[in-house]
């Protein structure tokens, strides 16, 4: 299991001071458990009480039955699984990402996409795939898959796919995710954000990813003043996105930048100071149940019923 805290070496260093805690982040008494990527990035105030992960699914869903974080931040749908279904004692405060997927057009020359192009996506089956079918299943692409958005970066690169050893097809779209359509060089090549085009045909709706999962046995003053804080904090790094990059630089170098949150802060800043390419956000999720609903079940078709109850 690879967990990643702020580097051993920083925190032995720091030991004589703020109990091992970074003097120049935000202190913290509240443990938190997130997956790398979007969803840390959106933790980047915390870092000092922060845990992330690499697999949501094998290392991050399985410690809501231990009780041991005071927040955890997982995809809605799981999170919400282990509430309903296995009775973890969480419940569901705000959502803090909203997709950070793209429509990325590597060789059509034609304005939009139409019948017979060549896409590829990924993870078809997950959340990313299950997007891409419900935005773009109408249109008629002939489909490519692979099983993660690492997996598309020589796409956005080359405008093609090895479908075997034998074939090569080229392609006209590459479904992919930032920050690496930003690495690749490609943003200006974005046909459309998937969270802008879910919007628009879930009329409003908001395509719900990470959510912010609260310990029922963590006192509500402390609950109430960390989503205070983070929703401020996040409305402060999307107004001006330097704060990313600054902050996330204090917790170090860019291997430990890489290992506590998933990119360094230039690559984030980079997909984040046009756009923002990571799809942060703050919902407060008692106030956005439909859309919750809408997507959980919906989008995902996860047959739940989710009551009041799981919500903080």
């Amino acid at each position: 299991m690879k967990l990643h805290y702020l580097s051993v070496i920083m925190v032995a260093a720091l030991a004589a001071c703020n109990n091992t805690q970074n003097p120049h982040l935000r202190k913290t008494d509240l443990k938190i458990l997130a997956p790398t990527g979007a969803p840390a990035v959106a933790m980047y105030q915390f870092a000092n009480g922060l845990t992330t992960v690499t697999s949501p699914q094998d290392e991050l869903i399985p410690k809501f039955g231990t009780n041991e974080y005071d927040v955890i931040v997982a995809p809605a749908k799981g999170g919400l699984t282990k509430i309903i279904k296995q009775n973890a004692q969480y419940k569901m405060a705000a959502v803090v990402t909203f997709g950070n997927f793209a429509l990325v057009k590597v060789n059509d020359n034609d304005e939009a996409p139409s019948e017979g192009d060549k896409v590829l996506f990924f993870q078809e089956t997950d959340i990313p795939g299950l997007v891409f079918k419900y935005l773009y299943s109408d249109i008629g692409f002939t489909n490519y898959t692979v099983s993660n958005a690492n997996m598309t970066l020589t796409s956005l690169n080359t405008g093609t796919y090895k479908v075997s050893e034998s074939e090569t097809v080229n392609l006209d779209y590459v479904f992919s995710a930032e920050p690496m359509i930003t690495n690749a060089g490609k943003a200006n090549k974005v046909y459309e954000r998937a969270s802008d085009a879910f919007e628009r045909k879930a009329e409003g709706k908001k395509n719900i990813q990470a959510a912010v999962f609260v310990n029922k046995n963590t006192s509500e003053q402390k609950i109430d003043k960390f989503l205070e804080l983070l929703e401020s904090e996040i409305t402060s790094g999307l107004n001006n996105p330097k704060k990313f990059k600054e902050v996330m630089k204090l917790v170090g170098d860019i291997d430990e930048q890489k290992g506590l949150f998933g990119f360094e802060a230039n690559v984030v800043y980079n997909c984040m100071k046009n756009y923002n390419g990571l799809g942060l956000g703050f919902y407060r999720a008692s106030d956005h149940k439909e859309e919750i609903n809408y997507f959980v079940n919906d989008i995902l078709g996860s047959g739940l019923t989710i009551s009041d109850e799981a919500y903080y």
